[in-house]
């Protein structure tokens, strides 16, 4: 398998989830903001907090398993796919939860 035709592809991935964070961390943000004293706000400060941390901790750990065994690349993709799942749906959750409590509060 060789590795420059399937670095594009993890290159982009990475792109995608660097944006997805950076989203992520504004919208995490915004949440926090309206609601810091409550345990809403807290959560959201921790999750996505947590999140990224173990995100950019696996993409290290991807990232140094490809470029030390670039046979494995095959069993990067999947891990790749669950990262853009698993921020898309963290911001969804956070997105989620803001509009919950705004409605709750506007109540």
């Amino acid at each position: 398998m060789q590795t420059g035709n399937y670095s594009i592809y993890l290159w982009i991935a990475l792109g995608l989830v660097a944006l997805g964070s950076v989203y992520l961390i504004i919208e995490g943000y915004k949440v926090h903001k309206l609601f810091a004293e409550s345990v809403v706000g807290k959560l959201v400060k921790a999750l996505v907090l947590v999140y990224l941390i173990e995100l950019y901790s696996l993409g290290v750990v991807t990232y140094a398993f490809m470029f030390f065994y670039p046979q494995g690349l095959s069993v990067l993709f999947p891990i790749i796919g669950l990262w853009i799942v698993s921020l898309m749906f963290a911001i969804f959750a956070v997105r989620s939860a803001k509009k919950d409590v705004v409605s709750l509060v506007s109540k």
